[in-house]
């Protein structure tokens, strides 16, 4: 018989990849959004639009990660984003199914 999981919800796996990286000591950063009257919202002012969802830092080393449920693709503006970033940092693009390459990378 074989079990089929639900799929890990986006939130979850970000509490997940938070942790992997505390616990290998990267520092981390992420800007959540807040409710408004107009709804969800992340306050952010001139480019924000698309930034990805994690910041970390250890020691020499700088990676940005935008986190994805499965099959969830990158909107025009984090495509942006990861365009510029990519040239000055470490960018990835993780999904719950790319936990061992993900696990690779913060070591």
């Amino acid at each position: 018989m074989t079990v089929k999981l639900p799929p890990l919800a986006e939130a979850e796996f970000q509490r997940q990849v938070i942790d992997l990286a505390h616990i290998l000591g990267w520092r981390v950063a992420h800007f959540r959004p807040a409710m408004t009257a107009h709804g969800w919202r992340t306050p952010v002012q001139a480019d924000g639009k698309g930034f990805p969802d994690l910041v970390m830092v250890r020691r020499d080393r700088l990676i940005f990660a935008e986190l994805k449920a499965e099959k969830r693709k990158l909107t025009p503006e984090q495509v942006e984003w990861f365009n510029a970033l990519t040239a000055v940092a470490e960018v990835y693009v993780w999904h719950p199914a790319d936990i061992e390459a993900l696990a690779s990378a913060l070591r």
